[in-house]
């Protein structure tokens, strides 16, 4: 059952996800809170971790192709440890942000490199069509440990905040022995091409996706989708708090939206087969604007049942563009070109959350998101050609 050997990288992986993406953390912005930063300054740190991500997240990908994916995890765990244990015992905005910035190295340095980890390996086994699966799979597995983890936090909110970040800590621990279970898969398209150099990788990188134009509009698509959700999501938990939820409220209302994830992303396969690239872009991208409009209602029931279909959305999203992305990436620059895809979110996150963290203490939450879907549409009505033509 724990024998090492290629084709139990994928059941490694797993649990690999299992343990890095349990969400015990994830009620950041409350705990921020607490700990008396102001949504401004909330959005600030955001801001800091997607620049420091932005900074280096492909060069973390670079790095992945030239060495070892399975180094590059491990490093990532470790950076999520010394992150941790900065936030547990930081006291003021400056020491909050140098855990923010090596909290985004520990995304970067498992960005990009965990997809290409799982797509070599199952290329190496000839099983490549299998991909779309085991990613719906794998962010399965992320919804329900994320849900899982903020049920958790839940019970800690009022009591010990910081233990969640304790809790964090033990959990890496058991993300890098799973790691070191994994076999380092081999690169198969190395032995035809001679772009090994860390620089040269770079290089390569760069010229394909400057050549490739459904790859990079594919990219900016889902970062943009992505930062939109992602915004909602996090400032959503300040709302939830200003309206009188308790912790264990805020959890169950996670576990009900991680049901929702869950089943979205298992049946993700079915619906990009059935309904195809084009239509699906144009489809998430009414949705997406529908939801945001739809805060203008002001009314909790309907705002919750937003909030739930969003997260949805998301869940969806993620593994049919992942195989969109593999499918076009050569396995030379594939963690570094991945990498590429997590940087523009960065750069999305970057300028869209202090925006509407400012925007929310000057207006409201609903008044906020609703004028973004307003603006959205507008972008959307005004320039068809930007889903028919792709």
């Amino acid at each position: 059952m724990w024998g090492r050997s290629i084709g139990t990288n994928v059941r490694y992986n797993y649990i690999y996800n299992f343990c890095s993406f349990f969400g015990v953390a994830a009620l950041w912005v409350l705990y921020l809170t607490h700990r008396g930063m102001s949504l401004v300054e909330v959005g600030l740190l955001e801001s800091i971790f997607h620049i420091s991500s932005f900074i280096f997240e492909v060069p973390s990908g670079a790095l992945a192709d030239r060495l070892r994916y399975r180094t590059v995890l491990i490093l990532g765990r470790i950076c999520a440890i010394v992150s941790s244990f900065i936030l547990i015992f930081a006291h003021d905005f400056i020491w909050f942000a140098v855990g923010f910035i090596v909290s985004a190295w520990s995304y970067n340095l498992n960005s990009g490199t965990n997809e290409a980890l799982v797509y070599e390996s199952l290329r190496n086994l000839k099983q490549a069509r299998k991909y779309i699966k085991v990613s719906a799979n794998i962010n399965a597995i992320y919804e329900f440990t994320d849900t899982l983890g903020i049920f958790v936090a839940g019970w800690f909110v009022n009591v010990y905040f910081e233990g969640v970040y304790w809790i964090q800590i033990g959990i890496s621990l058991l993300a890098i022995l799973s790691v070191m279970m994994m076999v380092e898969p081999e690169k198969l398209e190395r032995k035809t091409e001679k772009v090994t150099g860390y620089f040269a990788i770079l290089k390569s990188a760069a010229v394909f996706l400057k050549e490739n134009a459904q790859l990079r509009f594919l990219m900016f698509f889902l970062a943009l989708f992505q930062g939109i959700a992602a915004t909602y999501y996090f400032y959503f938990q300040s709302f939830m708090d200003g309206h009188g939820f308790k912790g264990i409220q805020i959890s169950l209302l996670m576990i009900v939206s991680a049901v929702f994830q869950i089943i979205g992303a298992k049946i993700s396969p079915t619906i990009e087969k059935k309904i195809g690239q084009v239509r699906l872009i144009k489809y998430f991208s009414i949705l997406l604007c529908l939801l945001l409009i739809l805060s203008f209602v002001n009314q909790l029931a309907m705002l919750l049942g937003c909030f739930i279909a969003m997260n949805t959305l998301v869940a969806i999203s993620a593994p049919i563009f992942s195989n969109y992305f593999n499918k076009l990436i050569p396995s030379s620059s594939r963690a570094t070109l991945l990498s590429v895809s997590s940087m523009m979110f960065s750069v999305t996150m970057i300028l869209l959350f202090p925006l509407t963290g400012w925007m929310i203490e000057k207006l409201s939450f609903t008044l906020s998101f609703g004028v973004m879907g307003s603006m959205a549409a507008v972008l959307l009505i005004g320039f068809p050609q930007l889903t028919k033509n792709r």
